[in-house]
Protein backbone atom coordinates (compact mmCIF):
# COMPACT_ATOMS: atom_id res chain seq x y z
CA UNK A 1 0.00 0.00 0.00
CA UNK A 2 1.20 3.55 -0.83
CA UNK A 3 -0.06 6.74 1.08
CA UNK A 4 0.92 8.30 -2.27
CA UNK A 5 -1.20 10.05 -4.92
CA UNK A 6 -1.54 8.36 -8.57
CA UNK A 7 -4.46 8.02 -11.17
CA UNK A 8 -7.92 8.67 -9.78
CA UNK A 9 -6.73 9.92 -6.63
CA UNK A 10 -8.09 13.61 -7.99
CA UNK A 11 -11.06 13.15 -4.91
CA UNK A 12 -7.98 13.11 -2.05
CA UNK A 13 -8.06 16.49 -3.01
CA UNK A 14 -11.68 17.31 -1.91
CA UNK A 15 -12.38 19.46 1.38
CA UNK A 16 -15.00 18.40 3.70
CA UNK A 17 -16.92 21.07 5.24
CA UNK A 18 -19.54 21.38 8.09
CA UNK A 19 -21.92 24.20 8.44
CA UNK A 20 -23.87 24.80 11.38
CA UNK A 21 -24.86 21.55 12.15
CA UNK A 22 -27.59 20.89 15.30
CA UNK A 23 -28.29 17.91 16.93
CA UNK A 24 -30.84 17.36 20.26
CA UNK A 25 -31.07 13.95 22.01
CA UNK A 26 -34.68 15.00 23.52
CA UNK A 27 -34.60 17.81 25.48
CA UNK A 28 -31.10 18.08 25.47
CA UNK A 29 -28.72 19.96 22.78
CA UNK A 30 -25.70 18.18 21.84
CA UNK A 31 -24.75 20.33 19.18
CA UNK A 32 -25.64 24.27 18.43
CA UNK A 33 -24.55 25.44 15.57
CA UNK A 34 -21.39 24.23 15.18
CA UNK A 35 -19.13 24.93 11.65
CA UNK A 36 -15.87 23.98 10.54
CA UNK A 37 -13.16 23.12 7.56
CA UNK A 38 -11.31 19.70 6.92
CA UNK A 39 -8.76 20.84 4.41
CA UNK A 40 -7.06 18.24 2.59
CA UNK A 41 -3.62 18.10 3.41
CA UNK A 42 -4.19 19.48 6.87
CA UNK A 43 -4.65 17.73 9.94
CA UNK A 44 -7.53 18.96 11.69
CA UNK A 45 -8.50 18.06 15.33
CA UNK A 46 -12.22 18.62 16.93
CA UNK A 47 -10.69 18.91 20.52
CA UNK A 48 -12.79 19.15 23.81
CA UNK A 49 -13.89 17.98 26.59
CA UNK A 50 -15.48 14.53 26.96
CA UNK A 51 -19.45 15.11 27.07
CA UNK A 52 -18.59 18.31 24.70
CA UNK A 53 -20.74 16.71 21.12
CA UNK A 54 -17.17 15.33 19.57
CA UNK A 55 -18.55 12.46 19.09
CA UNK A 56 -21.72 13.11 17.99
CA UNK A 57 -20.38 15.24 15.42
CA UNK A 58 -18.48 12.35 14.02
CA UNK A 59 -21.13 10.41 13.82
CA UNK A 60 -23.82 12.74 11.70
CA UNK A 61 -20.67 13.03 9.52
CA UNK A 62 -20.10 9.23 9.01
CA UNK A 63 -24.00 8.92 8.54
CA UNK A 64 -24.98 6.88 11.74
CA UNK A 65 -26.33 10.04 13.02
CA UNK A 66 -28.72 12.57 11.28
CA UNK A 67 -28.88 15.94 11.93
CA UNK A 68 -31.00 17.95 13.02
CA UNK A 69 -30.25 21.09 10.86
CA UNK A 70 -27.13 22.22 9.28
CA UNK A 71 -24.87 20.80 6.01
CA UNK A 72 -22.50 18.34 5.26
CA UNK A 73 -20.23 18.95 2.01
CA UNK A 74 -17.28 17.18 0.12
CA UNK A 75 -15.87 18.49 -2.82
CA UNK A 76 -18.40 21.51 -2.78
CA UNK A 77 -21.52 19.09 -2.77
CA UNK A 78 -23.81 17.48 -0.08
CA UNK A 79 -22.07 13.90 1.07
CA UNK A 80 -24.23 11.12 -0.23
CA UNK A 81 -23.95 7.39 0.60
CA UNK A 82 -21.83 6.19 -1.66
CA UNK A 83 -18.75 8.97 -0.40
CA UNK A 84 -18.99 7.65 3.19
CA UNK A 85 -18.58 3.88 2.06
CA UNK A 86 -15.04 4.59 0.94
CA UNK A 87 -13.75 6.63 3.84
CA UNK A 88 -11.81 5.41 6.77
CA UNK A 89 -13.62 5.32 10.53
CA UNK A 90 -11.98 4.28 13.13
CA UNK A 91 -15.00 4.52 16.21
CA UNK A 92 -14.10 5.10 20.13
CA UNK A 93 -15.02 1.87 21.04
CA UNK A 94 -13.34 -1.41 19.75
CA UNK A 95 -15.00 -2.91 17.29
CA UNK A 96 -12.81 -5.99 16.54
CA UNK A 97 -13.71 -10.01 16.42
CA UNK A 98 -11.59 -10.63 19.17
CA UNK A 99 -11.49 -14.72 18.30
CA UNK A 100 -10.09 -13.98 14.39
CA UNK A 101 -6.15 -13.89 14.57
CA UNK A 102 -5.02 -10.25 13.71
CA UNK A 103 -3.99 -10.40 10.05
CA UNK A 104 -6.80 -12.24 8.72
CA UNK A 105 -8.74 -10.02 10.38
CA UNK A 106 -7.38 -7.05 8.73
CA UNK A 107 -7.58 -8.47 5.36
CA UNK A 108 -11.21 -9.35 6.05
CA UNK A 109 -11.91 -5.96 6.70
CA UNK A 110 -9.98 -5.02 3.41
CA UNK A 111 -12.21 -7.70 1.39
CA UNK A 112 -15.50 -5.41 3.16
CA UNK A 113 -13.97 -2.34 1.13
CA UNK A 114 -13.75 -4.23 -2.39
CA UNK A 115 -10.28 -4.74 -2.39
CA UNK A 116 -9.68 -8.20 -3.76
CA UNK A 117 -7.55 -10.35 -1.52
CA UNK A 118 -4.40 -9.95 -3.26
CA UNK A 119 -4.65 -5.98 -2.44
CA UNK A 120 -6.08 -6.76 0.98
CA UNK A 121 -3.25 -9.17 1.70
CA UNK A 122 -0.52 -6.31 0.61
CA UNK A 123 -2.20 -3.98 2.00
CA UNK A 124 -2.65 -5.50 5.38
CA UNK A 125 0.89 -6.32 5.35
CA UNK A 126 2.46 -3.00 4.43
CA UNK A 127 0.19 -0.95 7.78
CA UNK A 128 1.51 -4.09 9.83
CA UNK A 129 5.12 -3.12 9.50
CA UNK A 130 4.25 0.66 9.80
CA UNK A 131 2.30 0.40 12.75
CA UNK A 132 4.73 -2.19 14.47
CA UNK A 133 2.36 -5.04 14.42
CA UNK A 134 4.49 -6.78 11.74
CA UNK A 135 5.16 -10.58 14.37
CA UNK A 136 1.01 -10.24 15.06
CA UNK A 137 0.18 -11.50 12.13
CA UNK A 138 -1.10 -14.89 13.41
CA UNK A 139 -2.35 -13.66 17.07
CA UNK A 140 -5.68 -13.95 18.13
CA UNK A 141 -6.98 -10.38 18.95
CA UNK A 142 -8.35 -10.83 22.23
CA UNK A 143 -4.67 -11.76 23.34
CA UNK A 144 -3.33 -8.51 21.95
CA UNK A 145 -2.25 -6.45 24.80
CA UNK A 146 -4.19 -2.89 24.51
CA UNK A 147 -2.27 -0.81 22.84
CA UNK A 148 -1.67 -3.35 19.77
CA UNK A 149 -5.75 -3.40 19.73
CA UNK A 150 -5.75 -0.13 19.00
CA UNK A 151 -3.13 -0.40 16.55
CA UNK A 152 -5.06 -2.83 14.98
CA UNK A 153 -8.45 -0.65 14.87
CA UNK A 154 -6.54 2.46 13.49
CA UNK A 155 -5.54 -0.13 10.77
CA UNK A 156 -8.99 -1.45 9.68
CA UNK A 157 -9.58 2.23 8.97
CA UNK A 158 -6.74 2.80 6.80
CA UNK A 159 -6.53 -0.85 4.70
CA UNK A 160 -8.18 0.42 1.63
CA UNK A 161 -6.27 3.55 1.59
CA UNK A 162 -9.03 6.07 2.26
CA UNK A 163 -9.54 9.62 0.73
CA UNK A 164 -11.08 10.81 4.24
CA UNK A 165 -9.71 9.76 7.53
CA UNK A 166 -12.20 10.04 10.05
CA UNK A 167 -11.04 8.95 14.01
CA UNK A 168 -12.63 8.99 17.44
CA UNK A 169 -9.84 9.35 19.77
CA UNK A 170 -7.36 7.29 18.21
CA UNK A 171 -4.88 8.58 21.17
CA UNK A 172 -6.61 6.86 24.06
CA UNK A 173 -4.81 4.33 25.85
CA UNK A 174 -1.56 4.60 23.57
CA UNK A 175 2.08 4.71 25.44
CA UNK A 176 4.14 8.15 23.94
CA UNK A 177 5.80 5.50 21.50
CA UNK A 178 2.55 4.85 20.08
CA UNK A 179 1.64 8.42 20.47
CA UNK A 180 4.30 9.59 17.93
CA UNK A 181 4.30 6.17 15.38
CA UNK A 182 0.48 7.54 15.25
CA UNK A 183 1.53 11.07 14.48
CA UNK A 184 3.83 9.81 11.89
CA UNK A 185 1.40 8.50 10.44
CA UNK A 186 -1.22 10.65 10.23
CA UNK A 187 1.33 13.33 9.36
CA UNK A 188 2.15 11.18 6.08
CA UNK A 189 -1.28 10.54 5.08
CA UNK A 190 -2.45 14.50 4.99
CA UNK A 191 0.96 15.26 3.28
CA UNK A 192 -0.22 12.96 0.73
CA UNK A 193 -3.45 14.59 0.32
CA UNK A 194 -6.00 12.82 2.07
CA UNK A 195 -8.81 14.70 4.42
CA UNK A 196 -7.50 14.09 8.32
CA UNK A 197 -9.80 14.72 11.02
CA UNK A 198 -9.72 13.02 14.37
CA UNK A 199 -11.08 13.88 17.58
CA UNK A 200 -9.22 14.07 21.25
CA UNK A 201 -10.33 15.33 24.80
CA UNK A 202 -6.02 15.16 25.13
CA UNK A 203 -5.49 18.92 24.54
CA UNK A 204 -1.91 19.44 24.78
CA UNK A 205 -1.03 16.04 23.92
CA UNK A 206 -2.18 16.59 20.03
CA UNK A 207 -1.22 20.50 20.32
CA UNK A 208 2.29 19.82 17.73
CA UNK A 209 0.38 17.81 15.94
CA UNK A 210 -2.90 19.34 14.55
CA UNK A 211 -2.69 22.36 12.16
CA UNK A 212 -6.24 23.10 12.19
CA UNK A 213 -8.46 23.27 15.07
CA UNK A 214 -12.32 23.15 16.69
CA UNK A 215 -12.47 23.31 20.35
CA UNK A 216 -16.24 22.66 21.26
CA UNK A 217 -17.84 22.60 24.53
CA UNK A 218 -21.37 21.84 25.63
CA UNK A 219 -22.37 21.50 21.64
CA UNK A 220 -20.72 24.72 21.28
CA UNK A 221 -17.70 26.15 19.48
CA UNK A 222 -15.26 27.73 21.78
CA UNK A 223 -12.30 28.07 19.90
CA UNK A 224 -11.18 27.71 15.74
CA UNK A 225 -8.49 28.22 13.50
CA UNK A 226 -5.00 27.26 13.35
CA UNK A 227 -3.15 26.45 16.34
CA UNK A 228 -0.36 28.74 15.94
CA UNK A 229 -2.20 31.73 15.34
CA UNK A 230 -4.53 31.16 18.05
CA UNK A 231 -1.95 30.51 20.30
CA UNK A 232 0.36 33.58 19.15
CA UNK A 233 -2.87 36.02 19.20
CA UNK A 234 -3.86 35.32 22.69
CA UNK A 235 -1.86 38.07 23.54
CA UNK A 236 -0.12 36.46 26.41
CA UNK A 237 3.60 35.05 27.59
CA UNK A 238 4.24 32.57 29.93
CA UNK A 239 7.76 31.90 31.69
CA UNK A 240 8.05 28.46 32.56
CA UNK A 241 10.60 27.66 35.41
CA UNK A 242 12.29 24.82 36.61
CA UNK A 243 13.30 25.57 39.94
CA UNK A 244 14.96 23.74 43.00
CA UNK A 245 13.41 25.78 46.25
CA UNK A 246 10.13 25.49 47.49
CA UNK A 247 9.66 29.20 48.16
CA UNK A 248 7.47 30.96 45.97
CA UNK A 249 7.29 33.73 48.01
CA UNK A 250 9.64 35.87 45.69
CA UNK A 251 6.53 35.47 42.99
CA UNK A 252 4.54 38.78 45.42
CA UNK A 253 6.90 40.96 44.23
CA UNK A 254 5.05 40.81 40.96
CA UNK A 255 1.68 41.73 41.57
CA UNK A 256 0.33 41.50 38.14
CA UNK A 257 2.13 38.22 37.60
CA UNK A 258 -0.69 35.16 37.51
CA UNK A 259 0.74 31.78 38.33
CA UNK A 260 -0.46 29.52 35.84
CA UNK A 261 0.39 26.26 36.99
CA UNK A 262 2.24 25.03 40.01
CA UNK A 263 3.89 21.51 40.39
CA UNK A 264 6.59 20.29 42.90
CA UNK A 265 9.44 21.31 40.75
CA UNK A 266 8.12 23.74 37.79
CA UNK A 267 5.86 27.15 37.17
CA UNK A 268 3.80 28.80 34.80
CA UNK A 269 3.55 31.82 34.73
CA UNK A 270 1.47 34.67 32.86
CA UNK A 271 3.31 37.66 31.94
CA UNK A 272 1.24 40.65 31.12
CA UNK A 273 2.21 43.01 28.74
CA UNK A 274 4.93 45.38 30.12
CA UNK A 275 6.27 42.88 32.16
CA UNK A 276 10.48 42.28 32.18
CA UNK A 277 10.30 38.20 31.99
CA UNK A 278 14.30 38.53 32.80
CA UNK A 279 12.95 40.25 35.88
CA UNK A 280 11.25 37.69 36.93
CA UNK A 281 13.84 35.49 36.09
CA UNK A 282 16.31 37.25 38.31
CA UNK A 283 14.08 36.78 41.53
CA UNK A 284 13.43 33.34 41.33
CA UNK A 285 17.25 32.91 40.37
CA UNK A 286 17.72 34.96 44.17
CA UNK A 287 15.65 32.38 45.75
CA UNK A 288 17.27 29.25 44.49
CA UNK A 289 18.22 27.47 41.78
CA UNK A 290 16.45 27.37 38.33
CA UNK A 291 17.93 24.27 36.52
CA UNK A 292 15.87 25.38 33.50
CA UNK A 293 13.56 28.10 31.99
CA UNK A 294 12.18 29.21 28.70
CA UNK A 295 9.07 31.74 27.59
CA UNK A 296 6.47 29.92 26.07
CA UNK A 297 2.71 30.67 24.54
CA UNK A 298 -0.39 29.39 26.22
CA UNK A 299 -1.05 25.35 25.75
CA UNK A 300 -4.37 24.73 24.08
CA UNK A 301 -6.38 23.50 27.64
CA UNK A 302 -4.82 27.28 28.77
CA UNK A 303 -6.60 28.36 26.05
CA UNK A 304 -9.62 26.56 26.12
CA UNK A 305 -9.50 27.80 29.85
CA UNK A 306 -10.10 31.19 28.77
CA UNK A 307 -12.58 30.92 26.51
CA UNK A 308 -15.09 28.74 28.52
CA UNK A 309 -17.02 30.82 30.98
CA UNK A 310 -20.11 28.33 31.92
CA UNK A 311 -18.29 25.35 33.08
CA UNK A 312 -16.52 25.47 36.38
CA UNK A 313 -13.23 25.50 35.74
CA UNK A 314 -11.65 23.22 38.14
CA UNK A 315 -14.47 20.78 35.84
CA UNK A 316 -13.10 21.73 33.03
CA UNK A 317 -9.50 20.89 34.11
CA UNK A 318 -10.55 17.67 35.48
CA UNK A 319 -11.93 16.61 32.13
CA UNK A 320 -9.11 18.15 29.79
CA UNK A 321 -6.41 16.88 31.73
CA UNK A 322 -8.18 12.93 32.12
CA UNK A 323 -6.19 10.03 30.09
Amino acid sequence: MTANDGPGRLSSRMPLEISSVVHSFGDRSALDSVSMDVAPGVLTGLLGPNGAGKTTLLRILLGVLVADGGGLRWGGRPIAAKDRQGWGYMPQERSLYSAMPAGEQLVYFGRLHGLSRADATRNTRALFEELGLGDRWGDRTDKLSGGMQQRLQLATSLVHDPDVIVLDEPFAGLDPVAVADLSDLLRDRARAGRVVLFSSHQLDLVQDLCEDIVMIDHGRTVLDGKVAELRASSGGRQLRLTVGAPDRMWIRRFPNVRVAEQHVDELRLDLPPGTDPLEVLDAARAAGPVYDFGLELPTLSQLFLAAVEEQPAAQVVKEVERT
